[in-house]
């Protein structure tokens, strides 16, 4: 559809530092915290991978944040999704923050029964978790809307005055708050915005823009057949 995609370039730029903690003082930062290391070769959270000078993905998130938060005088919180896989070793990892200019906050996603492929019964014996914790998972990112709100920090929030949510991964430090997006997202009222860029060869994971029925969509590449 037209207009559908803005260039980056044509979001008009504020300077003015009392707008600029308007519009912080709106945001929520969302970070998707439920994954494991395991793909990196590591065990426990992604998050607390080491990065760069023994800085992890959390401790640089917290930064970035933090950052914002002294520059403009700001009180941007940070918000962790965690999973059932994450929470626990997270919340042993956060308290060492407690004398950062920024507020952490966590809630769990919801966890899902596997499937036996043979008899499509859930191979779970029991509803507790920790009885076969392989026997559950935790599904996708598209469960933070619904997880939010039952959490009950989506009505603290409102009740505070935040009207706009951050989402991104936790192990992209690239996604940090960007100024113009959210003063477009403000100013011209959007509900939803995603943030795209054009891939390169090196991008054959995630996912692709089409039209569909009409509505520009977010193709996944999990949701492709390997035939195709």
């Amino acid at each position: 559809p037209q207009n559908a995609i803005q260039p980056y370039a044509s979001l008009p730029h504020t300077e003015d530092k009392e707008a600029i903690r308007s519009m912080l003082d709106q945001l929520v930062v969302i970070k998707l915290n439920g994954g494991l290391g395991t793909s990196m070769g590591c065990s426990g959270p992604k998050s607390v991978i080491p990065v760069r000078s023994d800085l992890t993905f959390l401790d640089l998130t917290v930064q970035q944040i933090e950052y914002l938060n002294k520059k403009y005088d700001a009180n941007v919180p940070l918000v962790l999704m965690n999973s059932f896989n994450t929470d626990e070793d997270t919340m042993k990892i956060i308290r060492k923050y407690s004398g950062f200019n920024i507020s952490i906050r966590t809630f769990n996603q919801s966890r899902y029964p596997r499937i036996n492929k043979d008899s499509l019964a859930p191979i779970a014996k029991s509803c507790r978790t920790e009885d076969d914790i392989e026997a559950w998972y935790p599904p996708g990112h598209g469960d933070f809307y619904q997880s939010f709100a039952n959490s009950g920090l989506l009505e603290e929030f409102v009740e505070q005055g935040k009207k706009n949510c951050f989402i991104s991964n936790i192990d992209n430090l690239g996604a940090t708050v960007d100024l113009d997006i959210l003063n477009m997202c403000i100013n011209q009222n959007r509900e939803f915005v995603m943030e795209v860029t054009d891939k390169t060869r090196a991008d054959v994971k995630g996912g692709t823009l089409i039209q569909y029925e009409g509505k520009l969509r977010l193709l996944e590449a999990a949701q492709v057949p390997k035939e195709h």
